[in-house]
């Protein structure tokens, strides 16, 4: 004798149709998701894939979620090359190992938009896909959680430093 679920069925609907619903996915992924969540949300589904590929929102929500991006995300990100990412307005930080990095963060991302818009970030990346070597990014083997974990001790020091700014401000 075979079992009916029929909640199961009203439930698994419930999950296709907001699954399905790309203003409700753009709405999530536009508040509190970072590169690597953005890789992850892509892989979804392809109605997601078609959100994060289309809606402006979302792609500055990602680039903004942390307050910058470094070169390596930057450029992965936007599909651009080191070339054209050292022409767009950025910041220099020391590392505390020694050495430096650079923060590419809102007036960087209105550039890179302001030029083309989605139209070329979505033609910036089919070349990157029809031409892998074009592009030098990043390790694509390192280890997920190291990323996620990057990310959020970025935005967490980020927010730190927008505290100590506004006590300083405000003594």
């Amino acid at each position: 004798m075979k079992a009916s679920f029929p909640h199961r069925q009203h439930t698994l609907a419930a999950i296709e149709a907001v699954l399905s619903d790309t203003d409700l996915v753009a709405s999530i992924l536009t508040s509190a998701l970072g590169p690597t969540g953005f890789d992850a949300a892509c892989l979804v589904c392809k109605t997601w894939l078609n959100v994060c590929r289309s809606d402006e929102r979302v792609l500055r929500g990602v680039a903004l979620y942390q307050g910058g991006l470094t070169k390596s995300a930057f450029m992965k990100l936007f599909a651009v090359t080191s070339k054209e990412a050292d022409l767009l307005p950025r910041t220099t930080h020391r590392r505390y190992g020694g050495g430096s990095y650079y923060l590419y963060r809102k007036d960087a991302v209105d550039a890179i938009l302001a030029n083309g818009g989605l139209k070329t970030w979505q033609r910036r990346l089919r070349l990157r896909a029809e031409n892998p070597a074009i592009y030098a990014w990043p390790s694509q083997h390192s280890c997920p959680l190291r990323k996620f974990l990057r990310e959020e001790r970025l935005h967490a020091r980020d927010a730190q430093q927008r505290v100590w700014m506004a006590v300083r401000a405000n003594p």
